[in-house]
């Protein structure tokens, strides 16, 4: 079942903050860069009709930005 659109926004912003800080300290950004990944690949699965391009080239933005990927490369 397709999410609403003001949910796929919300779940995004969680996603983009989630990777970032992470829920704990501990966890590794190899950690943190897998789930990003698993779960944006969830969020574009479930993304209303016709905004499941925008949340592709979101996600690749922000994976291209965040300083979590850039320390994995």
């Amino acid at each position: 079942m397709p999410l609403s659109i003001r949910r796929a926004k919300a779940r995004a912003a969680a996603l983009r903050d989630a990777l970032e800080v992470g829920e704990t300290w501990d966890v590794s950004d190899f950690e943190r860069a897998f789930n990003f990944k698993k779960r944006w690949a969830d969020l574009v699965a479930k993304a209303p009709r016709g905004t499941c391009k925008h949340y592709e080239m979101l996600g690749a933005q922000i994976a291209e930005e965040s300083p979590t990927f850039k320390r994995l490369v």
